[in-house]
C-alpha cells in the first residue's frame, strides 16, 4: 500500500458526468487533489456527436469536449486507458486492470452505461457486428468494408445510426424493429408512421413488427434472419438499448434501486460512506411521474456530476455546501436531430391517456406535430421535422406534471374546441407565458 497514490477526490469515469464532477469540484475547492480515471484513452468527448463522426460530418477533434491541457490547467490528474478492476470501500482503495492502486478521501462512480447486444444469439461474435457507444466503435465501423447495413432497434441509437450510415454512403440501410411500431415507448402509431415516411425519404428501409432471430455468416456477417425474411448485409448495428454500468459499484457494496441503477439521495450519495454516483449509472426520479427511472441522457449526467463534485469538494474543505440545491430528477426526452431528420417526444403517449384525454395533430410536408391533453392540460408532445417551440411545450408539460393533490393549480388550461389546432394551442401557451406573473409556480 506504500506505493498507492492518494487523491482527496477520485472519480471513476471520464464522460459527461465524471468530467463535470471533476471541474465542478475544482471550482468549489482549489486546494484538494482530484484524480479522474477512464478506461478509454481519450479525454472527455461528446457521445451525442458520435453519429456525426460516423457520418463523416465531424472530425475527431470536433468530437472531443476537453483537451489534455485543460485538465492540467485545473490541476486535475487523469489516468486514461486503464479500466478499474476493483474498489474496496472499507479500505478506500481502487485498483486498475494494470495493477495501479489508488486511495481516496471521497469516491464518485460515473461509470456510465453499456449497449445491449444479443450475445447469446449465434453469429453476434462475427466480424461485422457493431454497437454505437464509443469512439473506437465508430472507428471500427468506418474502417470496416460494408455496403449494406441492418440496424436493429428504433431508439435514438437506431435512428441516428441509420441516418449516419446512409449519409456515409452505404447503398442499403434497413432498420428492423421487433415492436409493432417505431420507438413504441415514446411515440404513438401515427407519429411512427410519419417517422417511417421521413426515413424512407432519406433512403432508409423500415421493417417494424419484425424481430431479428439470427445472424447469417461463417467468417463474417453476411445477413440477418428476421421473423419474416432473410436480409443480406455486411454490417449489423445493434441499437436495442443501453443499461447502467453498475457491476463495479455493486461488487463494492453499493446498493441498487428497483430499476437497476445505483441508488442515490438528492446529493448523489450512495449507501456507502464517502461514496457518490452520478450520470447514466444511477437511478433517477422522473419529474413527470414522480417514480424511479433510468434517464441516460447528456444533460442529467452533467447536472448530476456537477452536484456530486461540488458536494464532495465542499465537505473535503470541512464545510457544508453553500446554497446547493438537491437533485430533483429529470424528464425523459426522446430527441434526435441527425442527417436532416429531427424528432422529439416527451410526456404521455395516447396509450397512457386517461378517459378525458384528447389528441390534436397537424401534418404538413416535412413536418408533423402531435399534442396530447388531459382536461385541457398539455401532458405530452411528439414532433417530427422541427424543433420550434419545443422548449415552451416541454416546460408546460413539466409544470403540469408537478401539480400534485393539495397544491394550487396555476398552470395553463388550453380552451379546446372541436376546431382547435396545434397552432392555436401553441399560440395560447405563448400568450399565457407572456402574461404569467413573475415567480408564479404550480
Amino acid at each position: 500500500m506504500a506505493s498507492a497514490k492518494h487523491a482527496d477526490l477520485l472519480i471513476i469515469g471520464n464522460g459527461a458526468a465524471g468530467g463535470s464532477a471533476a471541474f465542478a469540484a475544482r471550482a468549489e475547492n482549489p486546494a484538494i487533489s482530484i484524480l479522474l480515471l477512464g478506461k478509454e484513452p481519450y479525454p472527455e468527448y461528446s457521445a451525442p456527436a458520435l453519429p456525426d463522426y460516423l457520418s463523416g460530418e465531424l472530425q475527431l477533434e470536433k468530437v472531443l469536449v476537453r483537451k489534455p491541457e485543460e485538465y492540467k490547467a485545473k490541476k486535475i490528474d487523469v489516468h486514461l486507458g486503464d479500466s478499474v478492476a476493483s474498489v474496496d470501500a472499507e479500505k478506500k482503495t481502487v485498483t486498475t486492470e494494470a495493477g495501479k492502486v489508488f486511495t481516496y478521501g471521497k469516491l464518485i462512480f460515473a461509470t456510465g452505461g453499456f449497449p445491449i447486444q444479443l450475445r447469446r444469439m449465434p453469429g453476434t461474435d462475427l466480424p461485422g457486428n457493431f454497437v454505437l457507444k464509443t469512439i473506437d466503435d465508430i472507428d471500427g465501423m468506418t474502417g470496416y468494408p460494408a455496403k449494406r447495413a441492418v440496424v436493429v432497434g428504433s431508439g435514438a441509437i437506431g435512428l441516428e445510426g441509420s441516418m449516419a450510415l446512409k449519409s456515409r454512403g452505404l447503398s442499403e440501410v434497413t432498420m428492423v424493429e421487433a415492436l409493432p411500431w417505431l420507438s413504441m415507448k415514446s411515440l404513438d402509431k401515427r407519429t411512427s408512421d410519419e417517422l417511417t415516411l421521413a426515413l424512407n425519404r432519406a433512403g432508409v428501409e423500415v421493417l417494424a413488427d419484425e424481430g431479428v432471430s439470427g445472424v447469417i455468416g461463417t467468417e463474417r456477417v453476411e445477413g440477418v434472419v428476421t421473423t419474416k425474411r432473410e436480409i443480406p448485409c455486411d454490417l449489423i448495428l445493434w441499437g436495442i438499448g443501453v443499461r447502467p454500468e453498475v457491476s463495479l459499484a455493486q461488487a463494492s457494496g453499493v446498493e441498487l434501486g428497483e430499476t437497476g441503477g445505483i441508488k442515490v439521495d438528492a446529493y448523489m450519495r450512495t449507501n456507502l460512506p464517502d461514496v457518490y454516483a452520478c450520470g447514466d449509472c444511477i437511478e433517477s426520479t422522473d419529474k413527470l411521474t414522480g417514480g424511479p427511472a433510468l434517464h441516460l441522457f447528456w444533460e442529467p449526467a452533467q447536472r448530476g456530476g456537477e452536484l456530486a463534485g461540488r458536494h464532495c469538494a465542499a465537505l473535503l474543505a470541512g464545510r457544508e455546501p453553500d446554497k446547493l440545491h438537491g437533485y430533483t430528477g429529470s424528464v425523459a426526452v426522446f430527441l434526435t436531430h441527425k442527417g436532416g431528420l429531427s424528432i422529439v417526444a416527451f410526456g404521455k403517449t395516447e396509450q397512457s391517456l386517461s378517459e378525458e384525454g384528447r389528441v390534436i395533430e397537424e401534418s404538413r410536408p416535412g413536418r408533423y406535430r402531435r399534442l396530447l391533453f388531459e382536461g385541457g392540460k398539455l401532458v405530452g408532445a411528439q414532433i417530427i421535422g422541427t424543433l420550434e417551440d419545443v422548449d415552451l411545450l416541454l416546460d408546460t408539460v413539466e409544470k403540469n406534471a408537478l401539480v400534485r393533490p393539495g397544491t394550487w393549480d396555476l398552470t395553463p388550461t388550453v380552451p379546446l374546441t372541436e376546431t382547435t389546432t396545434v397552432t392555436d394551442c401553441i399560440d395560447y401557451l405563448r400568450r399565457e407565458r407572456r402574461v404569467q406573473p413573475k415567480g408564479r409556480r404550480p
